[in-house]
């Protein structure tokens, strides 16, 4: 089942149908999103986007990203996208900080 995935990055708005499920790392392996991995172990934020609809859509906080966004302070929309599965349509943007 594919899930459409909306990408808002620097004025542009890209819609990219991925398979239910699929992790941001996947979708970026494959896409041009913006969007730029380092650790991709919840360690550095480097991949935190924000989430503008359908966060119920994404997969639960990991307990080392609940632990970095608390530490950070990050505002509820916002996610690290290398914890997160897509499993329904929703919309980001890249680059916001």
């Amino acid at each position: 089942m594919e899930v459409i995935l909306t990408v808002h990055h620097k004025g542009k708005i890209r819609e990219i149908p991925v398979r239910k499920g699929l992790g941001f790392q996947g979708v970026c392996a494959k896409h041009e999103t913006g969007l730029e991995f380092d650790c991709r172990k919840a360690d550095c934020g480097i991949c935190n986007i924000k989430i503008l609809s359908g966060g119920e859509n994404l997969s639960p906080p990991t307990a080392a990203e609940a632990d970095f966004l608390k530490a950070m302070r990050a505002d509820p929309d916002e996610r690290l996208a290398c914890q997160v599965r897509i499993l329904g349509d929703v919309a980001v943007e890249v680059d916001y900080l």
